[in-house]
């Protein structure tokens, strides 16, 4: 007797992998539930122009240059990421981060926003400093006490605390629909690690969530590797920017 297999996930693909998304289709025999569903339509445009996801803007924010080293290079290939003490460094850089600042002053002082930093050290330092600029803000890490964080999850979604900061903790299992804007700090190269990031704030009014989402990316200049920057794979979400 045949046991039917149904497969569910936001990110149907491994990184740049071409071979490996091929062998994870295959393995549910190529069948997608969006394939035909909505005739002609792109997904996501269907999905946001009826308002189950949210439409969205895009800000890109220079970022700072990236010394190239062999180190480098071998980690981003093994592993996918920048190196730890290479995160730590672009945390610390105080003109990036004056741009991010800036940034986020200049928002609605109504607006939540989930940012995502590259260190746990950059994280508190950017809540820090928002705060001291009068904008509520904290930062969670994976050593943050779990009652702690629902405390300000909640208060986050209350909107007594505007600004998230974070370090690879927020990606998924995190539910705060009124997401504003959401602003990927932390270099980041993989599509499916990015996705869920902004996946936090792509739910539209039909799932709770807003009619529009702003994402704010910062273009770090990294030789070879600055065009893989997970952000350019995207720009069909939002490639009606006005």
């Amino acid at each position: 007797m045949s046991t039917p297999l149904l497969g569910l996930t936001a990110t149907a693909y491994r990184g740049h992998n071409e071979i490996e998304t091929d062998r994870l289709v295959k393995r549910y025999s190529s069948n997608k539930l969006d394939d035909g569903v909505f005739g002609e339509a792109e997904p996501y445009e269907y999905l946001q122009n009826h308002r189950v996801l949210a439409q969205v803007k895009q800000q890109v924010l220079a970022g700072m240059n990236i010394a190239w080293t062999a180190e480098l290079e071998k980690h981003l290939g093994q592993f996918g990421t920048l190196p730890r003490d290479v995160e730590n460094a672009i945390g610390q850089n105080s003109e990036r981060n004056r741009v991010i600042l800036d940034s986020i002053k200049a928002q609605p002082d109504d607006w939540t926003i989930l940012l995502f930093a590259s260190s746990v050290d950059h994280a508190r330092t950017l809540a820090a400093e928002l705060s001291y600029y009068g904008v509520p803000a904290r930062p969670i890490s994976g050593g943050t006490d779990p009652a702690l964080r629902r405390r300000y999850v909640e208060q986050f979604r209350d909107g007594e605390i505007r600004v998230l900061t974070n370090y690879n903790v927020l990606t998924q299992g995190f539910d705060a629909p009124m997401v504003r804007a959401v602003y990927v700090t932390r270099p980041t190269f993989s599509p499916n690690l990015y996705q869920q990031m902004i996946g936090r704030g792509l739910r539209g009014p039909l799932n709770g969530g807003s009619e529009e989402v702003l994402i704010v990316n910062v273009a770090d200049n990294l030789e070879k590797y600055g065009a893989q920057l997970a952000f350019h794979h995207f720009d069909y979400l939002w490639r009606n920017d006005r």
